[in-house]
């Protein structure tokens, strides 16, 4: 007997506004939303350079300061005229190894200091305010590897009691007598900086049956690219520049041996890198600002005094996360008073409104050109929760530096640049390839999936040019 059916029914729909013969197609948005900003604002295109490495590990060498300093203190005052003995800070003493480079079984070793016989120097007084006719100017007559004894060139005058601790004491020139020979030679220290590359991987999977899917909303995606492919490329990228931003090299050897034992990978060392941040922090000049007042007009005066001292940049790119920006905006704005505008400028549009959005900060002879990072401020990375960066702020030199030596040398390259893997006309800046496991894996496994790997660093020249601001 077949199913019993009733057939045509005395009512036009099923229930409320919808047709009994549910026919009724929903209306759907034929595109998608990006509700936030993924990208970083292209951080490293920013730097605008970028050098490849055929090694998997760079150095650059820069030269330290040409000029000598002493660092030094003494027993207690000397009498008027009478001179007096000072001991090196550990600092102001370089010890170097003093053997045969193919005999390292003979260990010795030879200090070197930066004064010599002969040297004038000038010596603070030590307390109270430093001025002109205050320095005692000394003729140096001893040195040591581990002291020197100086006397003032006025006989009136006395050394003062540096006893409490080490004391900066600038050379000025030095003096010899007639038909006499020379003092030791001074040679400028070249520093070596090296940095590792580190591979960043990243990957996007779909099935077979997935790619193959329609979709309720149009998407512009060719035979060449899966569904929800541009998302992991933008996720990669993301994934490079922060680790060009915040990383830091491993120096854990109880981590980095786990990679070589077996406990997490077999026959897999690893190497990470130090981003940018992490170099102006090591090296760059320090901005600590009170975060109650914020970042003042005197803040920023002292610390030109600082950068000034490094031989600064005159112009430098400012990048700042939105709470740092905002400050800034306001400080300035302040000046602003009484109907008097002092800072910012009237925009006479049809509103005439007063801009006080200041890119530009010019304080003496130096410049800031403010730039606002996001990758300071995104949610979901440097702007979570508990995380200061959007109080904070990267500056780097624009300029650039002369190379001295190498293949470059008398180049002149970006100050800031991003290093990257290629040899033999291939690159793994950002490697990208695809896979089909149906036809490329053993098992024919129904997966297609595209493949990132980009082994790449950072490389920030004459770091003690760039800084970092942030709240103490």
């Amino acid at each position: 007997m077949s199913t019993y059916a009733s057939g045509g029914m005395d009512t036009f729909r099923s229930h409320n506004f919808v047709s009994f013969q549910e026919l009724h197609k929903p209306e759907i948005q034929s595109t998608t939303v990006n509700k936030f900003n993924e990208t970083l604002s292209g951080f490293l295109s920013l730097a605008g350079a970028v050098k490849p490495t055929k090694s998997i590990q760079y150095t650059r060498y820069e030269k330290e300061r040409r000029m000598p300093k002493i660092l030094a203190d003494n027993a207690g005052a000397g009498a008027a005229g009478a001179s007096v003995t000072f001991t090196f800070a550990s600092a102001a003493q370089t010890s170097f190894g003093s053997f045969s480079p193919y005999d390292t079984g003979v260990p010795s070793a030879t200090t070197a200091v930066p004064v010599r016989k002969y040297d004038l120097i000038m010596i603070p007084p030590a307390t109270g305010i430093a001025t002109a006719d205050s320095y005692i100017k000394c003729l140096v007559t001893a040195v040591t590897t581990t002291t020197f004894a100086a006397t003032p060139l006025d006989s009136t005058k006395a050394i003062p009691d540096l006893s409490a601790g080490d004391v900066e004491i600038v050379i000025y020139g030095n003096a010899h007598g007639e038909g006499t020979g020379f003092q030791k030679a001074l040679a400028t220290r070249v520093t070596p900086y090296t940095e590792n590359l580190q591979i960043v991987k990243h990957k996007y999977e779909v099935t077979g049956t997935e790619k193959l899917q329609a979709l309720w909303v149009d998407d512009d995606r060719t035979k060449a690219m899966l569904p929800g492919e541009a998302d992991a490329y933008l996720q990669m990228l993301n994934f490079v520049d922060l680790t060009c931003l915040v990383g830091e090299g491993l120096s854990n050897t109880a981590l980095s041996d786990d990679f070589i034992d077996g406990t997490f990978e077999s026959d897999a060392p690893i190497s990470t890198t130090n981003g940018v941040i992490t170099q102006a922090l090591d090296g760059g000049n320090t901005l600590n600002y009170s975060s109650i007042t914020g970042v003042t007009l005197a803040d920023l005066y002292s610390y030109i005094t600082t950068i000034d001292k490094q031989s600064a940049e005159k112009v430098n790119m400012l990048n700042v996360g939105i709470e740092l920006d905002q400050q800034l905006d306001r400080e300035l704005g302040n000046r602003v008073s009484n109907g008097a505008i002092s800072y910012g400028v009237f925009n006479f549009s049809q509103e005439k409104a007063i801009n006080l959005c200041f890119n530009k900060i010019k304080l003496g002879a130096y410049t800031y050109e403010k730039r606002c990072l996001k990758a300071m401020n995104d949610l979901q990375t440097l702007g979570a929760d508990n995380f200061d960066f959007p109080y904070e702020g990267l500056m780097l030199p624009m300029g650039v530096a002369k190379v001295e030596g190498g293949d470059e040398q008398g180049a002149v390259v970006p100050i800031l640049r991003k290093r990257y893997l290629a040899n033999y006309g291939e690159s793994r800046e950002m490697k990208i390839v695809y896979f089909d496991g149906l036809n490329q894996s053993d098992e024919g496994t129904d997966r297609e999936e595209v493949r990132y790997l980009s082994h790449v660093g950072i490389e920030l020249q004459a770091k003690n040019k760039s800084g970092y601001w942030q709240r103490a």
